[in-house]
């Protein structure tokens, strides 16, 4: 037996064309319907017509039957487009006139986005002097936060004394704690006693308070809020006695403050009681500068603090402070609406056109380009930030969020309106990283050269703006 049929399966051996029984065998389905469409086979079903003339009448008559058919339904086809095409045809509908309101809105809309700038420098250049090294006063911060880790990292520079005269308020034993928990022990304060013994070149820490205080690296506790304030305190004192020319603050953890001092909202607020000051926080960094109209309240209570007064009393500071503070000539202001979309025409709220848009037009007299409301969305998304020198927010979040998005770390936060300079770096106390000898001294190193610059800034600005009567009294 060959190959071929073993490997073929067993058939009954019947002829081709038959099937077992010898009849013939079918035809696929395929086919079987097939010959249907074709007619029935004379003889089957209904039996054909035996008068080829009748039957060639009935097969014209059908043929013809059907070209009627088809050319009556291309016919029809045209008529039904021809019909179509007439009901599509619709009527002309104008438009209403805009109202005088509308295109007012659509015109300010499109001054708003009028941003292309001149690009010449806007920096004030000062005759050149001989520069004063600044006494910076430094609190430590909350006591079991990263306050005195990374004042101790910054300091070991040794170019930072060449810069300013550091003076820390706080505890030798505070600095021991923080000093052998993130192994500097070759680091080295001159201990003061008072603020008179501080040296120049010298690390100096000024004895704030002589109790031993518990320490608990991470957990912010009540005698950890309540020492950071007397750090506070003392460097208060000092900078109104004239003995310090700029403050830099470590971060506090302001809940265990309030607990204990009624109304104690951080450090802003604060120092603005204590000095007499009305103040602007501004957060500030290469890339950009923003400032908020309301600080840290609720933002269920956002919206009733903002008052047309408020929020050009904040347009009038930051410009004061971009000036005096920043030396840039005339400042670019763009101020961010409230509402998403900046209200929508009313639609979303109506503080932009009621308080936000009047205290914008009142500022343009003032030294500064202000423009706005923007949306808050958009303006960052796109960019819109590079084309101002600052950006003023209604709330904190609003700015905040995107500033830290930008520049976390290497931020400084400053208060604007205060008789002294004051700076802080843009971070928490970090309870987390406390003690661990990790902790980024980037934006406290930051704060202080801002400060040491800022100070310098204003020194410049009071001599080139003071009374030329005054001057000359002075000359002669």
């Amino acid at each position: 037996m060959s190959d071929a049929k073993e490997n073929t399966p067993n058939k009954p051996n019947t002829p081709e064309g038959q099937n077992k029984d010898g009849n013939e065998r079918r035809r696929s389905r395929g086919g079987r319907n097939r010959n249907r469409n074709r007619g029935k086979k004379e003889g089957e079903g209904q039996a054909a017509s035996s008068d080829p003339a009748k039957s060639g009448e009935v097969k014209a008559s059908e043929s013809g039957a059907k070209e009627e058919s088809a050319g009556g339904n291309r016919n029809n086809r045209g008529r039904n487009r021809n019909n179509r095409n007439k009901r599509r045809e619709g009527k002309d509908v104008k438009a209403s006139p805009v109202s005088e309101d509308v295109q007012s809105e659509y015109d300010l809309q499109k001054d708003l986005y009028d941003i292309n700038f001149s690009a010449s420098s806007n920096t004030a250049v000062y005759e050149e002097t001989v520069l004063e090294k600044p006494v910076i006063g430094i609190t430590c911060g909350d006591l079991n936060g990263i306050g005195m880790e990374v004042i101790i990292s910054m300091l070991e520079d040794t170019r930072i004394a060449e810069l300013c005269t550091p003076v820390v308020f706080a505890s030798s034993k505070l600095a021991s704690y923080h000093r052998n928990a993130i192994d500097k022990r070759d680091f080295q304060f001159n201990l003061c006693d008072t603020i008179e013994d501080i040296r120049e070149d010298k690390n100096n820490l000024v004895l704030s308070w002589d109790d031993n205080v518990e320490i608990t690296l991470g957990v912010p506790t009540d005698v950890s809020g309540a020492y950071a304030l007397k750090s506070i305190d003392a460097a208060i004192e000092a900078a109104k006695g004239g003995k310090i020319h700029a403050l830099l603050t470590a971060p506090i953890n302001k809940h265990n403050i309030a607990a204990n001092v009624e109304g104690f909202s951080g450090h802003t607020g604060y120092l603005a009681q204590h000095f007499g000051n009305d103040v602007l926080m501004i957060l500030s960094s290469d890339q950009l500068k923003v400032a908020t109209v309301t600080g840290h309240v609720p933002i269920s209570k956002v919206a009733e603090e903002l008052t047309e007064i408020s929020i050009s009393s904040a347009i009038e500071r930051l410009t004061s402070s971009l000036k005096r503070d920043f030396k840039i000539v005339k400042p670019r202001i763009a101020v961010l609406g409230l509402n998403p979309h900046a209200g929508e025409m009313g639609t979303i709220g109506t503080e932009e056109r009621e308080i936000i848009r009047p205290a914008i037009e009142k500022a343009q007299n003032n030294g500064a380009i202000v423009k706005g409301p923007f949306p808050a969305d958009g303006f960052f998304g796109q960019g819109f930030e590079s084309k101002f020198d600052a950006v003023l927010g209604m709330y904190h979040d609003q700015v905040l969020v995107p500033f830290k998005s930008l520049a976390m770390g290497s931020g400084t936060n400053f208060t604007a309106g205060l008789d002294i300079v004051r700076t802080s770096p843009d971070h928490g106390t970090a309870m987390h990283l406390a003690g661990k000898g990790t902790a980024d001294a980037t934006s406290m190193r930051n704060a202080l050269y801002t400060a040491i610059d800022v100070y310098h800034a204003r020194q410049a600005y009071d001599e080139m703006t003071k009374d030329p009567l005054k001057k000359q009294k002075e000359k002669s």
